[in-house]
């Protein structure tokens, strides 16, 4: 560019000169009253000679473009926004047909130069703001604007030296002046970028693309302008001074109005595009589902009464007989329920800033499938509560009561991805080779499901390690969870009260090791006092107690802390209870979440696969039939209520064995043991008598699937 400039003075006195020639010849013939053959055909000389003059001008300014200034033209050229070579080509088309002046149809040429630089610089900076935004975040302080300017400086410099070498002006590409310019310019860019990286927000849980793309809109736009301004200023002020130009307020006034407002205008657009973008990608991993009334109102009596039914039916030993107290449990189950459609419209409301913590908690999703969200309904807020009332004896009378008895009122899940089968395979070929085990991959898969046909040698030499190669398929398909789980409660972004690693040594899904990480973070919180000493932690789980733990008779368990030498740690640990009859599997936590109102929500986060998840949702089915939950009069599982309230224990117990299976199965695909295509038990294999085929039908894995998906 600047070889133009410097030359378009000379094309600038050109055309005046012609312009006062052209005037002068035009004067004189029309003074003598006659048209001379010999000035028409000198106008004519001078008509192409401009258009010679005009066309190198042309030419020199598109030899000037490197790639992004004919990236930029051509888009001008495709959409029609903004001058372009297609219009600087038919200005100087109108010039050869009289339509216009020579001068106009160079000033067209040296605009078009003039836009085409700030083009190429704004995109510079553009690239340098997107280089450094992030810097603040993970640097902080002043180390940020240092790392800014730095990253910045060489960005620009960068891209503007790629643009240069790729025109056609010799030489152009390691003018050193350019380079410290833009090096110059470009560390400015970097610093303010930083420093204003934190007006940028990202996407939301729970927001539309639609607010996204305007939040974006506006968030970049006040980026932008603040980022253009103070780069324009700097660059007015370094180019002044490299040129030895002379500098005015006027000027720096004029650079830094112009690029703040083309800041805006781009980092509006730029804003707008990334938070739409962003939103959507978000919404495909967090999905969170909202109750369409979840406040209405229910006949409270009538919920009471039939709980009550199926209460007295389920236990016997401990039924409510006596006139006098059932009316009283009746009232006072009435009153819970009514509690319970104020509870559930709370809960509603509390979904998306829970969320919205968990999503930025496990910000980084690469193993993630997809987190989903949901609150608990008024029918389940009030099963729990009843429970506790008629089991546990909680009094239950104020509404504060109520809202801390549920524990698991926001119910968030992390679904996790499989591990492939070729991981798998490496894992447990290595683990064997590095043990000395002569066996192969599907040898260890057929130990796992209790193949006899293994001979004793391999029998037994696979089941010293396969707790260890277990381990490292859960690590592999665990440890980014586990790992962000940790830094959370380091943090205090994430605080957990309770932790249930369902499953057994196969289907549990967090490691000890992992448990210890989690209970290290929880030692670590307390010693900073980001969590109080007091908060309880309890964890149930099927795998050792942890290293250089005590076991009172309480059943607490004392961990040495290893964040504050000479002090103890109080964690209740259970085994009992780990491993469910029906083989139910999922790592488990209690959550507390503290909301921008001050109030503090209690949620329940989960971790497991995508296989375990789809299965769990409606294995509990047959469950909450047999104790109650579900009652007799709700139609959407008429089919196989009777089925499972009447199955003879022997055959239930026969039924939990087989949907135990069907978790492991699924859980041995997750870890990458089994193809997908490996199909799952039958269940007439698992209860022989007493229920027909048709019925059993409803009752395998894909009855429950379709009595769910009509529920």
């Amino acid at each position: 560019m600047e070889n133009f400039s410097t030359n378009f003075d000379a094309y600038n006195k050109l055309a005046l000169a012609k312009t006062n020639d052209t005037y002068s010849a035009n004067i004189t013939a029309s003074n003598n009253n006659e048209a001379s053959i010999f000035s028409q055909q000198e106008a004519t000389d001078t008509i192409s000679q401009d258009i010679t003059s005009l066309n190198e001008a042309f030419n020199e300014v598109q030899d000037e473009q490197g790639l992004i200034g004919k990236l930029w033209n051509g888009f001008k050229n495709l959409t029609g926004l903004g001058l372009s070579s297609n219009d600087v080509q038919e200005k100087i088309e109108q010039y050869e047909q009289g339509e216009i002046t020579y001068e106009e149809a160079l000033n067209t040429i040296e605009s078009f130069s003039d836009k085409q630089e700030g083009a190429v610089n704004i995109i510079a900076n553009t690239v340098t703001g997107v280089a450094t935004a992030g810097v603040a975040v993970a640097t902080g302080g002043a180390g940020a604007l240092l790392m800014g300017a730095a990253i910045g400086g060489a960005t620009k410099a960068g891209v503007k030296t790629l643009d240069r070498a790729t025109n056609n002006v010799e030489g152009d590409a390691l003018d050193a002046k350019e380079i410290v310019k833009d090096s110059l310019t470009g560390a400015v860019d970097g610093m303010v970028s930083a420093a204003t990286a934190g007006l940028i927000k990202g996407p939301i849980a729970g927001q539309t693309v639609k607010q996204a793309v305007k939040q974006g809109m506006v968030q970049g736009a006040t980026s932008g302008a603040i980022t253009g301004g103070v780069t324009g200023a700097a660059d007015y002020t370094v180019n002044t001074i490299a040129d030895n130009e002379e500098f005015t307020f006027e000027g720096l006034l004029q650079s830094t109005a112009q690029n703040a407002i083309t800041g805006a205008v781009f980092g509006g657009v730029l804003g707008g595009i990334t938070g739409g973008v962003s939103q959507n990608a978000l919404n495909k991993k967090v999905k969170i589902t909202h109750l369409d009334n979840p406040g209405a109102p229910v006949d409270n009596q009538t919920q009471a009464a039939n709980y009550l039914d199926n209460f007295n039916k389920n236990n016997k030993d401990i039924a409510i007989t006596d006139p006098d107290m059932m009316a009283a449990k009746t009232e006072k189950l009435s009153d819970l329920s009514k509690k319970s459609e104020a509870l559930a419209a709370k809960f509603d409301t509390q979904l998306d800033e829970a969320t919205e913590q968990i999503n930025k908690a496990f910000a980084d999703k690469t193993d993630i499938e997809i987190i989903t969200a949901r609150a608990k309904s008024q029918k389940s807020t009030f099963s729990k509560l009843a429970k506790k009332n008629l089991e546990k004896g909680k009094e239950l009378s104020t509404m504060e009561d109520c809202y801390d008895a549920i524990g698991d009122a926001l119910g968030i899940r992390i679904q996790m991805k499989s591990v492939s089968q070729a991981n798998a395979t490496e894992i447990v070929e290595d683990a064997l080779k590095q043990k000395g085990i002569n066996a192969s991959f599907d040898d260890f898969v057929r130990f796992l499901q209790g193949d006899t046909g293994l001979s004793d040698e391999t029998t037994k030499a696979l089941t010293g390690v396969s707790d260890e190669i277990l381990n490292a398929l859960k690590t592999k398909q665990m440890q980014s969870a586990v790992d962000q789980l940790v830094e959370g409660i380091r943090t205090g972004n994430i605080r957990i009260t309770e932790l249930n690693n369902y499953g057994d040594n196969v289907t549990s899904y967090f490691t000890e090791k992992q448990i210890q990480e989690i209970v290290d973070a929880y030692d670590y919180a307390v010693s900073k006092k980001i969590i109080s000493a007091d908060e309880t932690f309890e964890i149930v789980s099927q795998t050792r107690p942890l290293k250089d733990s005590k076991v009172l008779e309480s059943g607490e368990q004392i961990w040495p802390s290893k964040a504050q030498e000479g002090k103890n740690l109080k964690i209740t640990q259970k085994t009992d209870g780990a491993v469910k009859d029906s083989g139910y599997t999922s790592s488990q936590m209690n959550t507390r979440h503290t909301l921008n109102n001050g109030t503090v929500a209690n949620g329940e986060l989960q971790i497991r696969g995508t296989e375990v998840n789809a299965f769990a949702d409606v294995e509990h089915i047959p469950y909450d039939i047999r104790t109650g939950k579900i009652a007799a009069n709700d139609t959407k599982y008429s089919e196989i209520y009777e089925l499972i309230k009447n199955m003879e224990k022997g055959n239930y117990e026969s039924y939990n064995k087989y949907l135990g299976d069907v978790y492991k199965i699924l859980r041995m695909k997750e870890l990458g043991l089994l193809d997908e295509s490996v199909a799952l038990p039958s269940i007439s294999s698992y209860i022989k008598k007493g229920v027909s085929d048709e019925d059993l039908a409803k009752l395998d894995i894909n009855g429950l699937f379709q009595i769910a998906k009509h529920k």
